[in-house]
């Protein structure tokens, strides 16, 4: 059955996690499926991800994308399947991976009532590091030719037997910003003879929170995940480094909030004195839904789910998704998969506790078959 095997995938791969453009493992054994299957593949990114094709000589060609890569997440669920290496399918693309596999098995099964051609694309480093693995592969890949693409994003949100769709704003810019502040280091006991970095970075801190309650209707987030100073509760020391993140949706917005903090520090740093290191990292663009793509997910997904599954979802995710690079020569979709069990607790994605119910995997092989048989 395929069910069977799409479980079987999905254990294989949650038990042998990899990260960033390091899955040349996890490839391989995708590879192989594809090639038994009658696909014509090629690996990509020096093997760390691969592009599947099924050319059925028909006018219009339609791509399928997953990711590879897992997290550096140590595992802390009790599945007897668990990673052990250190690393995580937290994300669940580990999930994605199966799914699309399924799919690839339904498309040969179907081969002659599919509409489209196909294109499957397996890719590294959605997770990262910078700037992925979508970016490199529309480099080194000529994709041109696939007028649209489709991908799923799975979500305990929702339940097993459940999709979430999101018109046009689906997914942030995740862009990235670090700031070091330079002051002078002295004795906690005489703190007038130094310059603290600690006192600016809190004020910093502070202004930035400011900014994001100030635009959060906006859809715009502002968030600060890291701060290192200090050696010693006896030491003032002369460096402190902040971290964070800062989301949005527009090329306007994002420039915007570079300028916004930057303002913020210069100001702040100037009237404590010390000096600063800002940079502000522009990561993957915002994901946004074509309303074509949309419509044929839809369509495909209510021969497989009740219509009162099939739910609109209003708010965009922050997020982010490098999936928003094949909209250079494709329309997209990408759709929120509910893979929560009924009576489960709620696990978010990047939890070393992130559980998914396999019994929603077939439901995503099936709604992507019949977006390739064009129902």
């Amino acid at each position: 059955m395929i069910k069977d095997k799409i479980i079987e995938y999905r254990r294989h791969i949650h038990q042998n996690p990899e990260i960033g453009f390091n899955t040349k493992n996890t490839n391989n054994y995708v590879m192989n499926i594809l090639k038994n299957l009658g696909y014509k593949v090629t690996p990509v990114l020096n093997g760390a991800g691969c592009i599947a094709s099924l050319d059925l000589n028909k006018e219009t060609t339609i791509g399928f994308r997953s990711d590879l890569d897992a997290l550096p997440i140590k595992e802390q669920t009790n599945l007897p399947f668990k990673s052990e290496n250190g690393n995580m399918h937290a994300c669940g693309h580990d999930a994605h991976i199966a799914i699309l596999l399924g799919a690839a098995n339904l498309f040969i099964l179907h081969k002659n009532e599919l509409k489209y051609n196909i294109v499957l694309v397996f890719q590294p480093a959605e997770e990262g590091p910078l700037p992925g693995g979508a970016i490199n592969i529309i480099k080194e890949y000529d994709l041109s030719n696939v007028k649209f693409f489709f991908a799923y994003h799975v979500t305990n949100k929702l339940f097993t037997g459940q999709i979430g769709i999101k018109a046009h704003e689906a997914c942030a810019a995740p862009d990235l910003w670090e700031l070091e502040i330079v002051g002078k280091g002295c004795h906690a006991s005489t703190p007038h003879l130094g310059k603290n970095p600690i006192i600016p970075a809190s004020i910093i801190v502070e202004k930035f929170q400011e900014l994001h309650n100030k635009l959060k209707d906006n859809h715009i987030v502002i968030s600060t995940t890291f701060i290192q100073s200090g050696v010693s509760m006896n030491i003032i020391t002369d460096k402190c480094l902040l971290k964070g993140t800062a989301r949005s949706f527009t090329k306007e917005q994002r420039d915007y909030l570079n300028s916004q903090m930057y303002q913020i520090i210069e100001e702040t740093c100037k009237t404590y004195k010390v000096e600063f290191k800002f940079s502000f990292h522009y990561a993957y663009d915002p994901v946004y839904n074509d309303d074509i793509a949309i419509s044929m997910v839809k369509k495909a997904a209510a021969k497989v789910l009740d219509s009162k599954d099939i739910i609109s979802l209003e708010q965009p995710e922050m997020v982010g998704e490098d999936f928003s690079y094949y909209r250079k020569n494709s329309q997209i979709c990408l759709t929120w998969l509910g893979v929560r069990a009924i009576n489960e607790p709620f696990y978010d994605l990047h939890s070393a506790n992130f559980l998914l119910d396999e019994n929603a995997l077939l439901n995503g092989s099936l709604i992507l078959l019949n977006i390739a048989l064009g129902n």
